[in-house]
């Protein structure tokens, strides 16, 4: 357990004293990583944090958000925050700070009042949640088996689970989980319904921590406050997601190992539209890709393991005034509308080179 160490002694070393701000990723993996912090926070009897959600890369206002609340301790969740150095030599020494996180690793940010646990750092090919990561690191401070439906949610949420397997038996044998897919059990719907509440913004990032926080039962919370909501939320998408379905072949292209579906909704679910498309064709790239303002906004998905996402769309929007990440299977993408062509036709040569 030497990976999680660092981790584990600088969640040992709060105190009922210190103020302490958790920055969290917007989506389900860094709500229900946040949920299990904050579990363990409030078994330890230590003030309620501060808590932020954000996109990557952060928000312009973040510095500022943070400095008000004169914190001791900040935890960053599933923020690939080292890839943002301007930001952190802003934020400077302010106080000790803890960053769990699975992306791509590009600068080693342990130091002095930092500590940086990514598993990335010995193994560049392991892909392990932060959800997992988590429930990992407070299981060695205390019984968290109650809290294992929150771990189930936030690694399906981020959908590749081959390297967390321990965990996702553990997972199986507590819900009767046998021979389905993880993403087609009831865990896997809660996992949905926090996309759906963030694409018809019912409810704040924030609100959905509170409400993970207050269920007791995955299986039964419809009395939980929001629960109404979260569910409401949950029953539009369904709705909206039977109409894209139905319209997939109709708005794909398909050149070579690559799908681009232009994608068209009330609602930002690119990112739902994308893991589905990549059920159906798990050997190929899928692009999912939808005009925002004067933007390309891109979501992509590969099954296959042939390419790395997060490379392949970096490089392509490099010099396009766009901006590109994610992991080797998931990636996202922004462009100007104006290069659209131009990134478009540089995927496709990367991807046949």
């Amino acid at each position: 357990m030497e990976l999680f160490s660092g981790a584990v002694e600088f969640m040992k070393n709060i105190t009922e004293k210190d103020d302490i701000v958790i920055i969290f990723n917007n989506d389900g993996d860094g709500i229900c990583s946040c949920v299990l912090i904050q579990k363990y926070l409030e078994r330890r009897g230590c003030k309620k944090p501060f808590i932020i959600s954000q996109p990557m890369p952060p928000e312009g206002n973040l510095i500022r958000k943070i400095q008000t609340t004169l914190p001791t301790k900040i935890i960053f969740l599933d923020m690939a925050i080292d890839q943002e150095q301007g930001f952190m030599k802003k934020l400077g020494n302010i106080c000790d700070m803890l960053i769990i996180d699975h992306h791509q690793v590009t600068t080693d940010m342990n130091g002095k009042n930092i500590v940086h646990m990514n598993p990335r750092l010995k193994n560049p090919k392991i892909y392990q949640s932060t959800t997992y990561l988590a429930y990992k690191i407070v299981s060695q401070l205390g019984d968290f088996s109650d809290s294992l439906w929150v771990a189930s949610v936030g690694m399906i949420s981020d959908y590749n689970l081959d390297d967390s397997q321990d965990v996702v038996n553990l997972i199986r044998e507590k819900y009767g989980i046998k021979n389905e897919k993880m993403y087609e059990s009831h865990l896997g719907r809660l996992a949905d319904m926090i996309s759906a509440a963030k694409a018809t913004k019912m409810l704040s990032m924030e609100q959905l921590v509170e409400l993970f926080m207050s269920i007791k039962d995955p299986y039964n919370f419809q009395d939980v406050r929001n629960a109404d909501k979260l569910l409401a939320a949950y029953q539009e998408v369904e709705n909206e997601i039977v109409k894209i379905k139905s319209e997939f072949e109709s708005r794909v292209e398909k050149i070579g190992d690559v799908i681009f579906y232009r994608f068209a909704s009330k609602y930002n679910l690119r990112s739902p539209a994308s893991t589905m498309l990549s059920e159906r064709y798990r050997n190929k790239i899928v692009v999912v890709y939808e005009k925002v303002n004067s933007w390309i906004d891109v979501s992509s998905r590969n099954q296959s393991k042939k390419y790395n996402m997060g490379m392949l769309l970096k490089r392509a929007a490099e010099g396009l005034k766009g901006s590109a990440g994610g992991h080797e299977a998931a990636a996202g993408a922004k462009v100007p509308e104006k290069n659209w062509e131009a990134f478009k036709q540089r995927l496709l040569e990367l991807v046949n080179s």
